[in-house]
Formats: C-alpha cells, sequence, structure tokens
C-alpha cells in the first residue's frame, strides 16, 4: 500500500511538474509573440516630437472611434497614392473646429491642416497620400472648447514620396474639376498638379523635380466658408479632396487653390441654384 501510495504521489508530482511546464511554456510563448509585433511597429519617437511641437504635453482622447476615425489600407496598393479617409461626428457640444493630418515617417510628416467654419460640419474628408515608409498615420481633432481626440493607424509602404511622376501627368496647370454628389451632400474636389514632393528624379533626364505644391486649399459653399487647408507634399500628384456633411452643401460651390511656386491662385465654381 505503502508503495502504491507512493507511486500515485509521484504521478501526481509529475502532472503537476508538466502543467507548470506548460503554462510556463505559454507564457514565453505569448512573451515572443509580443516581441515579434513590437519589433514589426513603427517606432513613435518621430510623433513624440511632433505631440511636443504641436500640442505641447495636451492629454488626448484615443478611444471614441464614433466620434473621430482614420481609415487606410493596412498595406498600401500605391504608397503614392494612398487612399485615407477621415470621419467626424456631427457633434454641437464638442465641435470640432481644426484636424491636423500627420504621416510620422513622412519626410514632411504633417500632411495637411484643415480649419472647419462653424455653419456646415464637415463629417467626411478623402483624400490620396503619399506614404514612405512603415509609419503611423494619424489624425488630431481640436475641439471649440480646446479638447484633443487623436486616432491612428499603421500603413506598410515603400517609396511613395520618391516615386517618379505619373506617365499620364499633364494637362492644365491648376485645372480644377467640382462634382457634387446626388443629394449634394459631398463635393469631390480633384486640382490638376504635379505637387512634386522635391524628392523625385525626373525620369527622362534624372534630375532632381524641385518641391512644387498645392499649399493652400479654401472651399466655399453659399458664399459662406466650409473649410480651409494648408496643405504640402504628403498629398498625392493631383491632389483632390472629397468633402462631405451630413447637410446639403448649399450653391455656389467655390474652389481656390495656391501654388507653392508662384502663389498663383486657381479658382472654379459650380455655379448656383
Amino acid at each position: 500500500m505503502q508503495r502504491v501510495a507512493a507511486v500515485h504521489r509521484s504521478a501526481g508530482g509529475c502532472a503537476a511538474a508538466c502543467f507548470a511546464a506548460s503554462v510556463a511554456a505559454m507564457f514565453l510563448a505569448a512573451a515572443a509573440h509580443g516581441a515579434v509585433e513590437e519589433a514589426q511597429q513603427p517606432s513613435s519617437s518621430a510623433w513624440e516630437l511632433l505631440r511636443a511641437k504641436y500640442y505641447g504635453d495636451k492629454s488626448m482622447g484615443e478611444v471614441d472611434e464614433a466620434y473621430v476615425s482614420v481609415e487606410a489600407p493596412a498595406n498600401t496598393p500605391d504608397p503614392a497614392a494612398t487612399p485615407l479617409t477621415l470621419r467626424f461626428a456631427d457633434d454641437d457640444r464638442r465641435r470640432i473646429k481644426r484636424v491636423r493630418v500627420f504621416i510620422d515617417n513622412n519626410p514632411s510628416p504633417l500632411v495637411a491642416t484643415f480649419d472647419f467654419a462653424d455653419a456646415i460640419p464637415v463629417t467626411q474628408i478623402d483624400m490620396r497620400v503619399r506614404i514612405d515608409r512603415f509609419t503611423s498615420v494619424r489624425a488630431v481633432a481640436e475641439t471649440a472648447d480646446g479638447g484633443l481626440e487623436m486616432r491612428s493607424i499603421w500603413v506598410k509602404a515603400s517609396g511613395g514620396c520618391s516615386a517618379p511622376p505619373s506617365a499620364a501627368a499633364g494637362g492644365v496647370l491648376g485645372e480644377i474639376h467640382l462634382r457634387s454628389s446626388a443629394d449634394a451632400k459631398a463635393l469631390q474636389v480633384v486640382i490638376r498638379h504635379p505637387n512634386a514632393s522635391g524628392f523625385q528624379i525626373d525620369p527622362k533626364t534624372g534630375d532632381p523635380i524641385p518641391a512644387h505644391y498645392i499649399s493652400h486649399i479654401r472651399v466655399t459653399a453659399g458664399g459662406a466658408a466650409l473649410l480651409d487647408a494648408d496643405t504640402g507634399i504628403s498629398l498625392s500628384e493631383n491632389p483632390g479632396l472629397r468633402i462631405g456633411s451630413d447637410k446639403s452643401l448649399p450653391m455656389p460651390i467655390t474652389v481656390d487653390a495656391v501654388d507653392s511656386e508662384t502663389q498663383a491662385h486657381y479658382t472654379a465654381s459650380n455655379g448656383s441654384r
């Protein structure tokens, strides 16, 4: 009987030891997986510098996706023209006055600064951006009372800022195409412009292409300001914006875009009704 009891104790000890070893292995595997994921994520050091420069030590909300959201493909099919969508809630209690878009690891991280007017709420902005390498893409919304809300996503890309100009480049510099949606709640704006980044090489001559881009876009609706955007080299060639609202945009709609090199103003209007 003593021998049988000893065998049982030995078997029980082995089972406990095996269980402990199994648990330890699971923790080690989880830690290793976490280390791999962390190594695959872009560094946050660039953002820390940008945050200090633009916002100091002000706190930022980061959880309410229904209030602000950012969407882009995790693996972009075209790093020189990656689709990016921003969505905003129409909330009278927390009216958004300004939104900055950052691509942390781009040569020029600040993509655009959008200032919204009070009359008509902007609830969506679509654009195409250049992404130079694996990075975080962020939108920081500033509310009328000074609050900050930040959302971010990771995008894997390579060479978006140095990609050569499109073979389809051409047309009339500064030509603006406007198109309203059938319900008049959205506006598509496309500006014919190289929006050269300063990091591209002319494929015909081999010479560097100087930076030359749209530096400001102003949109008015029904004679009142809708938004102002300070923009730069991280917008794609032939930069475009799709601006959406949950309310109809009054006519006429006018767009004024400023050239960084000549300071020329390019304007277009879609008429009245």
